[in-house]
């Protein structure tokens, strides 16, 4: 099967401190979640903002580095890709869960002392924030068309992304990842005039 891509780039802030766990061969987990914020002007002109939350995890030192330097409500770059998993709980409820697997963190300012650079220059502006996934893989079933009740075009689709690499044993691993694919307006019309089943496209957005 052809390579993939299934990155992720984030800039947010820390919504809760780092949990570390230890898995049975004694290598550290790190688990917690970001916020972003995203402001855009729709098409009457009206401001809009909204706020994505992602749960992220990360593993061996960088596991480490996240549980010794990373506090709630302090600025952090986060690289990766999407995971889904799904297990089922005690009760036999089916439970799924995205998540950001981190290969890089970069931890910044906190909101505490935004805050405070912007009292000294008396200014109101916030940090912007980045929410970013590029994805190449292979369209998993012909897309569908909507129009909303205004008049504009909406197309679904999936998209199946296969990404592989060395295990610590020096095995060589893959896994496939499944995306809902989202796009308006021309871009959707586009979408549904020439993507079908299994053509190889690459997909970039929020």
């Amino acid at each position: 099967m052809a390579r993939g891509m299934n990155k992720v780039m984030i800039i947010g802030f820390v919504e809760r401190k780092p949990e570390i766990r230890r898995t049975a061969s004694g290598q550290p987990v790190a688990a917690f979640s970001v916020s972003t914020s995203r402001h855009w002007t729709n098409n009457l002109g009206e401001d809009r903002n909204a706020t994505e939350w992602f749960n992220v995890v990360t593993w061996g030192n960088l596991a480490e580095m996240a549980g010794d330097q990373l506090q709630k409500d302090q600025r952090l770059y986060v690289e990766g890709h999407l995971q889904t998993r799904s297990w089922d709980d005690t009760r036999g409820q089916h439970l799924v869960r995205t998540e950001v697997v981190a290969c890089q963190l970069i931890p910044m300012e906190t909101r505490e002392a935004i805050a405070a650079r912007n009292a000294e220059t008396a200014s109101d502006s916030s940090c912007p924030c980045l929410n970013r996934v590029m994805v190449i893989g292979n369209v998993g079933g012909n897309p569908e068309m909507r129009y909303t009740p205004d008049g504009q075009a909406v197309t679904c689709f999936s998209l199946a992304a296969t990404r592989s690499w060395t295990s610590g044993q020096g095995g060589r691993s893959e896994s496939t990842e499944w995306f809902n694919v989202v796009s308006w307006g021309g871009l959707a019309e586009i979408c549904n005039q020439y993507l079908t089943k299994g053509r190889r496209i690459y997909v970039e957005g929020e």
